[in-house]
């Protein structure tokens, strides 16, 4: 959802469940937009759920001192929605004049997805022209969204004295960011094999994995064009839980799970004086074996469902993915190559100097809604 008419300077806000990312961006007359700025604070708990707001009061404050503290300017700004509440899916409609494909979507989407249309808010991309049991049909990604969750985030811009720009999803800020001709990064590509990065991240089936504190999303995009978007509701924090419920046992040092976690990751080889180390590990694989399992039915359902290929590489981003080791046990489990966002380069955008892009991995869906 787009608002006309907005300056070259503006704030793109994600509020996550755990983490509340905010870039200051800089769109220059050439098209190139610049990262001039940006802020990253704690979720207030229990305030995002599935997307929705449940105590606006909360997360505005947040979004106050996040903005104050980070000497963010901007007044005008776009934010990015999340959670199991975004409903997309591929249908397939009988092909009809391009002027009369929005109408048509309209009349029959209630038969592919369960929701009223009349309290959703329903966006469109037309993926291509097919042929099926003898007829013409146009497959359609679809997105769908209540208005009323689209009003909540709306709602906290304009509390904030903002002027909102637009309200995106996770799935179109990652499909923005494929527009672009990425390319690995020359560092990057010097440490992997020619295998690797023989082919570029503009054809093919390339799957962007979102490892988030709750959840982890799943897109999959094909020729710069996104065809699948699931959520998968198992998260980083469910590594914390398992680690806390096995190995810690004490509400008092609760945090430890965490600090446990980001220390050990997953190991790929034991350390036979070290049980604490291998033992997280082996509860961090465990969690991510889960994760992978339902990664491996939305690849199958991509190919087999949905029309589409072989997934040739993979891309990881969000607070999650910076699992000690994970990129590297991933690659090990699907056999393919697999990157860190902070491991490529996207034409068109510039970061200050003074800022840490390592920290990109966070700040994707951030990001992408800027472009």
């Amino acid at each position: 959802m787009a608002f006309p008419f907005f300056n070259n300077y503006f704030l793109t806000i994600d509020i996550g469940f755990r983490l509340i990312k905010i870039l200051q961006i800089k769109k220059r007359d050439n098209g190139v937009i610049e990262v001039v700025n940006f802020g990253i604070g704690s979720t207030p708990r229990d305030c995002i759920k599935n997307g929705a707001i449940k105590d606006k009061n909360k997360v505005i404050e947040q979004i106050k001192k996040v903005i104050q503290e980070n000497n963010l300017t901007a007044k005008e700004a776009k934010i990015v929605m999340s959670g199991t509440n975004i409903i997309t899916r591929i249908i397939m409609i009988d092909e009809v004049p391009e002027e009369e494909i929005e109408n048509k979507i309209m009349q029959e989407i209630e038969n592919f997805i369960p929701i009223d249309a009349r309290d959703h808010r329903v966006d469109f991309k037309v993926l291509d022209h097919v042929m099926s049991n003898g007829k013409r049909k146009i497959r359609v990604f679809i997105t769908a969204v209540k208005k009323e969750i689209i009003d909540s985030y709306i709602d906290i811009l304009n509390s904030l004295n903002l002027k909102p720009i637009s309200v995106d999803t996770p799935a179109n800020s990652i499909s923005k960011l494929f527009r672009k001709d990425i390319t690995l990064k020359e560092h990057e590509a010097n440490i992997r094999n020619t295998m690797q990065r023989s082919s570029g991240f503009d054809s093919g089936a390339i799957a962007v994995l979102d490892f988030g504190s709750e959840t982890t999303i799943v897109n999959i995009l094909k020729n710069k064009v996104i065809e699948f978007n699931r959520v998968i509701l198992i998260g980083s924090s469910n590594i914390d839980r398992a680690i806390f419920e096995k190995i810690i046992m004490d509400k008092y040092k609760a945090d430890f799970a965490e600090q446990y976690k980001k220390k050990y990751g997953i190991k790929l080889k034991r350390d036979i004086n070290n049980d604490l180390e291998w033992n997280c590990s082996e509860i961090s694989k465990a969690i991510v074996n889960e994760i992978i399992k339902n990664i491996n039915t939305c690849f199958e359902f991509y190919r087999t469902r949905c029309g589409g290929e072989k997934i040739s590489k993979i891309l990881i981003a969000g607070g999650g993915a910076q699992l000690p080791n994970l990129r590297e046990y991933l690659e090990y489990i699907f056999k393919l190559p697999c990157y860190h966002t902070n491991s490529i380069d996207i034409p068109g955008v510039e970061f200050s100097e003074k800022l840490d892009i390592n920290r990109i991995n966070y700040l994707v869906n951030a990001l992408g809604i800027a472009l």
